[in-house]
């Protein structure tokens, strides 16, 4: 997957500590996070390490509307092959508790992770999804199950933190010899 760490993306000027909202592809068709399309009506947030909890590396993107804030990307794979999406879900250490849901599909298979969430960061989840290539293109995307909104204030929407995105080619497993 392209820039699946996120470690690309829009500049984040130093000494803000909100992040940086990435507009749906309706307000802005150019998305600034590279191989990424913020496919819904609701921005999504990119966020740095030096302010926010980072399951890996120094950027990740938090889903911040529910089913109105989704990221996808468009992958080649060989139809007929299998493979293994692979993700961390985690929050974003700032004030965001309670239940939170990633939702992930590739293809036609999908998978909900449930992450319960204090609003302190730590103890991200990793999930993996296995799918079967049925095009040559396959469509991945990620979005949060359910709205939610910061504990110290209650206004601000908040949601999951995904981060280090992978898709591998997973070998079929041959059946075992019998021994006789």
């Amino acid at each position: 997957m392209k820039n699946g760490d996120f470690e690309e993306g829009p500049y984040i000027i130093p000494g803000t500590r909100w992040g940086v909202l990435i507009p749906s592809m309706v307000v802005d068709e150019h998305s600034p996070l590279p191989g990424w399309m913020v496919e819904s009506l609701k921005a999504v947030k990119y966020i740095d390490s030096d302010h926010f909890a980072v399951p890996r590396g120094r950027r990740a993107v938090e889903l911040l509307a529910g089913r109105e804030s989704a990221i996808a990307q468009v992958i080649r794979t060989v139809p007929g092959r299998q493979y293994a999406l692979s993700f961390t879900v985690g929050d974003a250490s700032n004030g965001c508790e309670g239940s939170l849901v990633v939702e992930a599909y590739a293809g036609r298979e999908s998978t909900r992770v449930a992450h319960e969430s204090a609003g302190r960061g730590g103890a991200a989840k990793r999930a993996v999804l296995p799918f079967r290539a049925a095009a040559a293109r396959t469509r991945v995307v990620f979005f949060s199950s359910f709205y939610s909104t910061r504990s110290d204030d209650m206004s601000s929407l908040c949601g999951p933190v995904i981060d280090d995105v992978a898709v591998v080619s997973v070998r079929a497993r041959r059946p075992a010899a019998k021994r006789g």
